[in-house]
């Protein structure tokens, strides 16, 4: 029997990082016949995946990818270990790798939704990151998609508060300009208990766009 672990965050009002509104349009309650909601999202907001777009003028859109790269077995690299504020290295990711089956879908697991609420700032300032090594090492194994449960670039948490330019984003520097798939601010991933999973990631059918949000999932025998 398999079990279902939904990896994804639920998309709300009022998250302090993010300003997506949702209201009705129509309700029965005044008379519609139909209940009618309107809601807002930008395509890097909560659970989402990026594409080379996001950070290459010219990159490859999301539907430049088939749907099949983001379906398939999964190596899951436990790391949770890692304290707040500390670096994700090259011999963390290799010797969790080394613990799973080769897969072309790459999950790094933090489990740091236990250590901060992910509604807070707190889970974002205090985050662990991948550090460039960590990077370069990913890079190296070629995956087709890297998916993280925390914010992984260190600089994430700097965006707010200084112009984007001054900021390097590691992963993306990395991994998207090669174009490597990223899904970002993934959940419940301390619910996995092996090194693989089957994974399932279903984006939002946007087309030539630099990301969107996807409702992923895990699969695990029990």
């Amino acid at each position: 029997m398999k079990k279902v672990i939904d990896l994804t965050l639920p998309i709300i009002v009022g998250h302090w990082r993010y300003s997506n509104q949702r209201r009705p349009v129509h309700t029965i309650a005044e008379g519609a016949a139909s209940n009618v909601t309107y809601f807002d999202l930008q395509t890097h907001m909560f659970t989402h995946i990026d594409a080379p777009k996001h950070v290459v003028a010219d990159g490859k859109t999301l539907d430049d990818f088939p749907l099949d790269r983001l379906i398939g077995k999964a190596a899951v690299l436990d790391v949770s270990y890692v304290k707040p504020n500390q670096g994700i290295h090259e011999k963390d990711l290799s010797a969790a790798y080394q613990k799973c089956e080769k897969a072309d879908i790459i999950l790094v697991k933090t489990s740091w939704g236990l250590q901060r609420d992910w509604t807070t700032k707190e889970f974002w300032d205090d985050a662990p990151y991948i550090t460039e090594d960590g990077a370069a090492f990913l890079l190296s194994i070629s995956p087709k998609v890297v998916g993280y449960d925390f914010p992984q670039d260190y600089d994430i948490r700097r965006l707010r508060t200084v112009d984007e330019h001054e900021c390097d984003l590691i992963t993306h520097r990395y991994l998207l300009k090669n174009e490597i798939l990223m899904v970002e601010y993934m959940t419940n991933m301390w619910e996995i208990t092996g090194d693989n999973v089957e994974f399932i990631g279903l984006p939002l059918k946007l087309d030539h766009t630099d990301g969107a949000q996807i409702r992923c999932v895990a699969l695990e025998e029990r």
